[in-house]
């Protein structure tokens, strides 16, 4: 069914219509050229009239579900029980995996004694999954698994939170990982890279096998998966999450489908006017200015369709280009979830309102622009600063939370010291030296 959307603009056939009754009752000039110029008249209106072909209704999705993809690449991931070697298997089922997860919000953590965030929920995949083809073994260190699984949980807000954790489980206290499970609510999915036979660690006289106690616990609170040869395994864990995903999956919007017209009505324009090109330069230059002056359909309403189809880019643009503080903001968030930082920043820093709501949002996402550019002191700053003033608001709190301990971590080797000075000074008076910041739980 074919609609006109600006039928405002069929005004403009009664001046045409005039001026061919005064051009026929005159008997002016050539009838061919005349009514050439009336048909391309005709349907320049129709184009401006802006004509669609309505061919249904399309639906589009919010999904609630986050997902964080951790692991392993402690010395233990060196054995090869898994050709060629663990390590090497683990990076290429995460990729798998990944991939297969496109339209999910995906974070990836990597740990061995240290914990590294290597994306966020909200960031592009393309870019930053390249990172994992330079994952290497650490030779040395402990595997700090705990604090892999809380920061992997801390990054997700969703309704529904899944943590897949890719490893041969280590060695850690069980006890650990069931009290933060079952705290926090979250999925846990086990892809154990190992076997139940296990291997020599190389350049150490000890054998490493799979986390069978981890393994059980797995299967109790999510899913276990023994890893395969081929994509049994990853498709086995991508089918569970897609099943959790769709109970969280509300219709976000619905849209009509069209079909623009005005650019075929163009084209017939044209034919008409290079017909008769050499009698009608005048008409083909009046043609032109006409057709490239259509109005333009872009705004908010055109930001918001490329922002739900993923295409930030170009809904920062649109969004940007209605400058009131609230299209900026917008924009700002749409070139963060592409991934341009600097470029979100800046316009969050140029933002000037006087609404708190507003502002308080200008302010949040600026902290995910420094926590994305790996800043952690700014974006604490900002998190003092919010939780001062909205201190009962989840997501601040969590903000803060977080950054807090990322600072705090970063400060680790000067806290240390100071314990063992106090310790020094007060053996006598403590039964028990005070707990080092290391042996916290951020849970």
């Amino acid at each position: 069914m074919v609609e006109f959307l600006e039928k405002d603009y069929f005004w403009l056939i009664i001046p045409v219509l005039i001026t061919g009754w005064i051009f026929i009752k005159l008997n002016a000039g050539n009838r061919f050229e005349f009514w050439s110029f009336f048909a391309v008249a005709l349907i320049l209106i129709a184009a401006l009239a802006h004509p669609v072909l309505k061919k249904g209704e399309k639906v589009f999705y919010k999904n609630d579900t986050e997902i964080a993809v951790v692991i392993d690449h402690s010395l233990s991931m060196a054995v090869d029980d898994i050709r060629p070697d663990r390590l090497t298997v683990a990076v290429r089922k995460a990729k798998q995996l990944i991939k297969m997860l496109k339209d999910e919000k995906v974070a990836v953590v990597t740990f061995a004694d240290e914990v590294d965030i290597l994306l966020y929920p909200y960031q592009s995949v393309s870019k930053e999954l390249e990172k994992l083809n330079n994952l290497k073994l650490k030779p040395q260190g402990s595997t700090d698994l705990i604090d892999a699984l809380s920061i992997a949980n801390s990054l997700l807000t969703g309704k529904e939170r899944i943590i897949v954790l890719i490893s041969d489980g280590g060695d850690e206290e069980l006890e650990k990982i069931k009290e933060l499970v079952e705290t926090s609510g979250v999925k846990f999915v086990f892809l154990g890279v190992a076997t139940g036979k296990g291997g020599k660690v190389p350049g150490y006289n000890a054998l490493s096998r799979l986390n069978t106690e981890l393994a059980e616990f797995a299967r109790q609170h999510g899913l276990f998966v023994q890893v395969t040869e081929d994509d049994t395994d990853i498709k086995t864990i991508a089918e569970f999450i897609k099943g959790i995903s769709e109970k969280t999956k509300t219709v976000l919007m619905k849209v009509e489908s069209k079909t623009e017209l005005s650019p075929f009505l163009g084209l017939l324009a044209l034919l008409i006017i290079f017909v008769n090109f050499l009698s009608k330069r005048f008409i083909a230059t009046g043609a032109a200015v006409l057709l490239f002056s259509l109005p333009s359909q872009a705004g908010d309403f055109l930001g918001y369709i490329y922002y739900i189809t993923g295409n930030y880019r170009d809904a920062a643009r649109e969004f940007i280009s209605e400058k009131d503080p609230a299209s900026k903001y917008n924009g700002a968030v749409a070139y963060f979830k592409a991934g341009m930082y600097d470029k979100a920043q800046q316009i969050l820093k140029g933002i000037i309102t006087e609404n708190p709501s507003l502002k308080k949002k200008v302010r949040y996402t600026l902290a995910l622009c420094y926590l994305a550019k790996k800043d952690f002191k700014s974006a604490y700053k900002i998190a003092e600063e919010l939780i001062e003033l909205y201190p009962q608001e989840q997501r601040i709190r969590k903000l803060y939370h977080f950054t807090n301990m990322i600072v705090s971590m970063n400060r680790k080797p000067e806290k240390k010291k100071t314990v063992v000075k106090i310790k020094e000074k007060k053996s006598q008076q403590f039964k028990s030296s005070p707990m080092e910041i290391g042996d916290k739980n951020p849970w």
